[in-house]
This record gives C-alpha cells, structure tokens and sequence, in this order.
C-alpha cells in the first residue's frame, strides 16, 4: 500500500515530512501492521517510552533538588553577608591580654571579603536560575527546557557546569578559611579563637560561634549540589540513549511507511 493512501490517522511523521516520532500512532492502530510481524520496532518504542518518563521524572527530582539546595546554600551566606555589612563599620574598645587597649570592629583587620562574596554570587545566581527553570517547568515543559538551555552558561560547563562551578567555588571558599589563628576571610574569623577572645566586647553585634556554624551549613550544601550534578550524568546518558532509540524508531518506520 503506497503512503499517500494511508489515512492520516495511522501515518508516521517525522523531521520535515514527519511530525516528533512521540506523536507516532501505535503501529497496532494500523491493521496492516501486526505487532507480531514487528517486534523490533515495537520493542524499540516502548524503550523510548520508558526512557521518555524516566528522564522526564529524574529532570524534575534534579530541579526540585537543585532548588532546595541552592536555597540551603544562599540563605546562610545572605545572613552572613548582611551581618558584615551592618557591623564591618562598630568600633568598640578591646583590652588586650597584655593590658593595652585598642579601638577595633569585630572583624579582622583589613578582611578578605571576596571569598564570601563570590560564593554569595553563585548562590544567587544559581537560586534564581532554579528557581526560574522549575516555575516555568511545572507551567511547561517545553519552555522549561529552554529556560534550561540559558541556565547551561552557568551551571553546564562542558559536561556539567553545576558539578564544576560549586565544586570550585566550595573549594576556595573551604581553602580560604584555613588562616590558622587570626585568618582574614569571613568565615574563618568567625570560627578562629582571636574572635572568641573578643566576643564578649561584640556580644551586641555578632555571635561568632552562631555564624561559624551558618557558614558551615552553606558550604556544606554547595558540596551537595555539586554532587547531585552527577545525577545530570544519568540524565545525559539516558537522553543519548533515547535518542538513539529514536532515530532507530525513524529508521524503521521510514522501511515499513514505503511498505505498506
């Protein structure tokens, strides 16, 4: 049977002749096409489906994964963030152990701030980008897609950017904090021992001990959210296999549509 005599109900599309191969009507529709004559091609459409719902389900867990930990990771370093700020400029008189006093603020001297910063930033922008990317998926899974393609500049470097992006950016946020005794960044002023010498004179305007802590559980979910960028792995490697899946669908269905 020639193609062109083929109800529409029951032609295969694809590319510029055929429409997507998942708007393909079950080849069972057709009674020319007994399933038993194609076991190939049907086996092969309902691994694409399988593969369909497996990455559709696993792209969402991803996102709603990534939201929850992008959150975890921005509140802690927003609060830190806000606190230097409004207390980086209160000068208050110390006594030093060796009976001299000095007028100083309750953060280091000359503080490395960019660590702090530059995690914040990826933070931020990691937030609003998952944030983004969810919304506009539970709206449309289509537009959340595309809405996924300008998040890769972010967080796709390569292979997988949110893997490399917050594993670099906890790293030198982690390294930055080991300056032994008196060290300059942020975080590890507030959990250094000069600072809890003086907590008592800066009760009023930082507890050192409580945001050693917070900037704690924000590194501690940045090295989780580079971790479940490995989960973009299975995603990828099952998004090539269906892909696969469906150009050998195409293939097939292209053999049987000149068939019949």
């Amino acid at each position: 049977m020639a193609s062109g005599n083929i109800p529409p109900e029951y032609r295969t599309y694809s590319n510029a002749v055929y429409a997507s191969v998942e708007s393909t009507v079950p080849l069972t529709d057709y009674p020319g096409w007994d399933e038993q004559d194609h076991p190939q091609l049907n086996e092969l459409r309902r691994s694409n489906a399988n593969l369909k719902r497996r990455i559709r389900l696993l792209r969402l867990l991803s996102r709603l994964a990534s939201l929850i930990l992008s959150i975890a990771a921005f509140i802690p370093i927003a609060m830190t963030v806000h606190k230097f700020l409004t207390t980086h400029n209160v000068y208050r008189d110390v006594l030093l152990s060796n009976g001299t006093t000095i007028h100083r603020t309750a953060w280091a001297a000359d503080s490395k701030v960019w660590p702090t910063y530059m995690y914040f930033g990826v933070a931020l922008i990691a937030l609003v980008l998952d944030a983004g990317i969810l919304v506009l998926y539970l709206r449309s899974v289509k537009t959340a897609n595309g809405m996924d393609s300008v998040a890769s500049a972010f967080s796709w470097v390569v292979l997988i950017g949110n893997l490399v992006v917050w594993a670099v950016a906890a790293g030198i946020y982690r390294y930055e904090k080991d300056g032994g005794d008196r060290p300059k960044d942020l975080w590890g002023w507030t959990c250094a021992s000069a600072a809890a010498r003086i907590q008592d004179v800066f009760s009023e305007e930082v507890e050192f001990e409580k945001f050693c802590g917070v900037q704690s559980i924000s590194w501690g979910a940045g090295i989780a959210q580079a971790a479940a960028g490995f989960l973009s792995l299975v995603i990828f490697f099952w998004a090539v296999r269906r892909r696969q899946t469906k150009k050998n669908i195409r293939r097939i269905s292209h053999k049987l549509t000149d068939q019949y």
